[in-house]
This record gives C-alpha cells, sequence and structure tokens, in this order.
C-alpha cells in the first residue's frame, strides 16, 4: 500500500493520492486500507517513516562521511535532502501531509520526529556534543535542527525559497546548533 501511494503521489502529486485509488491498485478493500491507514495524511507520513527508515539502513551500510560530528551530521542531511528533492512531486505530497495539523496522525508525526532524532544522534556518534552536556539539552539541539530542516523544507515546497537553499542553511544551523 505503501509503495503504491508513493508511486501515486510521483505520478500526480498531492491531488493523485486517493484512498479509493490505492486501495484498487494494492488490490485490497478500501476497509483493509482504511484500518491501517484512517486517512490520506496517515498514509502519506506512514510513506515518509518508511523513507526515513530506508535512510537510516542505507546509513547502517554506509555511515555518515565526516572527521568530526556536525560533519557527519551535514552528510546525513545532505543525503536525506537529496533523496527528497530527486523527487519533489512525493517530497511535497509526504511535507503537506505532515504538517496539516490533522491530530489523528499525531503519533505518525512523532514517529517522524523520534526516527530524525535517533539518525541525527547516531551521526554525532560517541564523540558528539554530549561532552558532560545535559542529555535533555542534546536532544534539545536535535530537536531544533529537526524544526530548521522541516522549516527550510516547507519553503522549498511552498515557492517561498529554491531547492538550492536548503542544504546551505542546515549547514548553518547544524554549525550553530551543534556546537
Amino acid at each position: 500500500m505503501l509503495e503504491v501511494t508513493a508511486q501515486l503521489a510521483l505520478e500526480g502529486g498531492w491531488d493523485a493520492v486517493q484512498m479509493r485509488e490505492v486501495a484498487q491498485r494494492a488490490e485490497v478493500a478500501l476497509g483493509t486500507l482504511y484500518r491501517y491507514f484512517p486517512s490520506k495524511e496517515y498514509l502519506l507520513v506512514s510513506v515518509m517513516i518508511a523513507d526515513i527508515e530506508g535512510l537510516a539502513d542505507r546509513l547502517a551500510v554506509r555511515p555518515a562521511e565526516g572527521t568530526d560530528p556536525v560533519q557527519r551530521v551535514i552528510d546525513v542531511l545532505r543525503r536525506s535532502n537529496r533523496a527528497l528533492q530527486r523527487q519533489p512531486q512525493i517530497t511535497i505530497a509526504m511535507i503537506r501531509a505532515l504538517v496539516s495539523g490533522n491530530q489523528e496522525i499525531a503519533p505518525a508525526v512523532a514517529e517522524t520526529r523520534v526516527l530524525m532524532r535517533r539518525i541525527i544522534s547516531d551521526a554525532l556518534g560517541p564523540d558528539g556534543m554530549a561532552n558532560g552536556e545535559d542529555p535533555e539539552r542534546e536532544l534539545m539541539r536535535i530537536d531544533l535542527l529537526s524544526d530548521v530542516w522541516l522549516a527550510a523544507l516547507v519553503s522549498w515546497i511552498s515557492g517561498v525559497e529554491p531547492d538550492t537553499s536548503v542544504m546551505p542553511k542546515l549547514e548553518r544551523a547544524s554549525q550553530l546548533l551543534l556546537t
């Protein structure tokens, strides 16, 4: 069902993802689709979760590169951003779902945050910022970086800023927040 959703988003963006069409192409009953994914937003955020899990799997095979923690985080963000910008229609649909304000998808939105927190924390590694710093403060810095990333993506997908503005913003935010 997630692959079908991604394919529909690739073909026509947000508007192309219709629950009935997903069920039909996935060859499942519409009720079955709704049992697992109660809304279009939930379905698209679930696609995003699968993408983030895929990023984590790729990082397990080919870890973040860099001689220091901030460089490794920037490498992770660059890889993720490159994948998102490669398929803008899917990205626009996923981000639109993520920021929809639909409270029924709050658990899925929270899961994206937890996954990104783990990926960034892993990239920081044991020599990251934790040098005696309060772990809650460290998590706050990571969460702020994730928030900057989401805001940069929203600016890009809404046409406020070009796609080329995202990485410089993330690099600067990483340097400011993580050093």
